[in-house]
């Protein structure tokens, strides 16, 4: 776990990331479901960085629902809600497809960002998504810092 970290937090800090200790690891399933509920609320990308922020600077478990309550509550959005959402399983079937998809295609780490036939696993600096554009033959965008 130390070793992952510490190469997770050189990246991380390379793009001036704030990354926190880890302790522990912890089921996402509950946070990739909660996420789909946001996105159906209008509030994924707000919701998402609540998740990273609470996963990986503040080693909170993403995996309760009393943790996701109050991420969502965080950004506008009903924490009953949620936490019914989660109860009755309304994401579950988009989630275990999306991981299905996500198996299929070879996908067996996150983050992975695929670009054609390639991909890059896990966290990597800016350089090697520009190589992998040049690599499937897209110009890079500018950077956003």
């Amino acid at each position: 776990m130390a070793a992952r970290h510490g190469h997770f937090a050189e990246a991380a800090a390379a793009e001036g990331l704030e990354v926190g200790e880890r302790s522990h690891w912890y089921n996402s399933r509950p946070a990739h479901e909660a996420a789909a509920w946001a996105a159906a609320n209008g509030k994924d990308e707000e919701f998402r960085k609540g998740v990273f922020r609470a996963y990986f600077v503040e080693d909170r478990n993403i995996g309760s629902a009393d943790v996701l309550g109050e991420i969502a509550t965080g950004v506008g959005l009903d924490p009953a809600d949620l936490r019914a959402a989660l109860e009755q399983g309304r994401y579950r079937e988009q989630i275990e497809q999306e991981y299905e998809e996500a198996r299929q295609i070879g996908v067996t780490a996150v983050p992975t960002f695929v670009a054609n036939r390639y991909a890059i696993v896990g966290a990597h600096p800016y350089e090697s998504f520009v190589k992998l554009m040049e690599t499937v033959g897209e110009e890079p965008r500018a950077r956003a810092d």
